[in-house]
């Protein structure tokens, strides 16, 4: 059988010797042509990976390891944003932290010391894991944290904002003039040029940005930013820090950019991050 297939195919008929010789060419010419082209580039996923995600933990609450959130964002790969990479993969130097931790152990921008010191930025990943794995650390909804990083600077970690203002850095804009011990440079100079500096962690690290101010907000939802408490708040709005789970937890969104509890700009800027977690722009294919 194998025999006659054999003579059928081929036999002494030129033209199939012909097609034969063609085909050959041809694999040869596609062979020399793919070596010379570039290796095609991996779009990201359009959508978040699916696994644990993290809610807002209550007033109180035991906070997760930090083990426990590395662990979970680990196999986050979700990435719109391949520019951050650079940042998405510097943490923090011992030296640094070092000096860091004894500058804020006093407090900062009114959140007390013992907040601030847990932020490290020890964590390297995708523009997503690194929300996911600060919002794991300190108790916030992580979609919350999404939402507030598309108002700050739409997930891009080089941003540079309120120049000639305080000059605002990285994702979540941290004010280097009022939390000088993440950018110390800028905040001594407010020239933006200054981010190069190999200490301006606020700038050159995607986690430790996120964690810092991560840090200063679970300061103000635990009612540790004493000087609130004489902050009015706008009509049908509670007291600091009388607030529900929920009421305090936005309040304390608006604090960052505000610095005041449910005053006009807070309330304008909790729902510019609100209209963004109802879309998830993230999720966009052209975000």
């Amino acid at each position: 059988m194998h025999e006659r297939k054999k003579s059928m195919l081929a036999g002494t008929n030129p033209s199939f010797h012909k097609r034969i010789r063609k085909l050959a060419i041809a694999g040869i010419l596609l062979c020399v042509v793919d070596a010379f082209l570039p290796t095609p580039i991996l779009m990201p996923s359009p959508t978040a990976p699916s696994g644990r995600s993290f809610a807002l933990l209550r007033k109180g609450s035991a906070l997760p390891s930090d083990a426990t959130c590395t662990a979970a964002a680990a196999y986050d790969t979700f990435e719109p944003r391949p520019r951050n990479a650079l940042a998405n993969g510097t943490m923090p130097s011992s030296s640094f932290l070092t000096a860091y931790k004894s500058t804020v152990s006093a407090g900062e921008g009114g959140a007390p010391g013992s907040f601030l010191q847990r932020a490290d930025g020890q964590f390297t990943g995708s523009t997503d894991a690194v929300l996911k794995w600060a919002s794991c650390k300190w108790g916030f909804d992580e979609n919350v944290t999404r939402a507030t990083a598309v108002n700050e600077s739409h997930w891009r970690q080089s941003a540079v904002g309120d120049i000639g203002n305080g000059t605002s850095l990285g994702i979540l804009q941290i004010k280097s003039r009022d939390y000088p011990s993440t950018c110390a440079m800028v905040a001594a100079t407010q020239v933006s040029a200054d981010v190069t500096d190999p200490n301006c962690y606020s700038y050159r690290s995607t986690s430790f940005n996120v964690d810092y101010k991560l840090a200063q907000q679970r300061a103000c939802f635990e009612g540790a930013v004493s000087y609130l408490e004489s902050r009015t708040p706008a009509a049908g709005y509670p007291p600091y820090p009388d607030g529900t789970s929920d009421q305090m937890m936005w309040g304390c969104v608006g604090w960052w950019y505000s610095g005041g509890w449910y005053d006009a700009g807070a309330l304008n800027y909790i729902s510019q991050v609100q209209g963004y977690l109802a879309t998830r722009p993230w999720l966009s294919s052209n975000f």
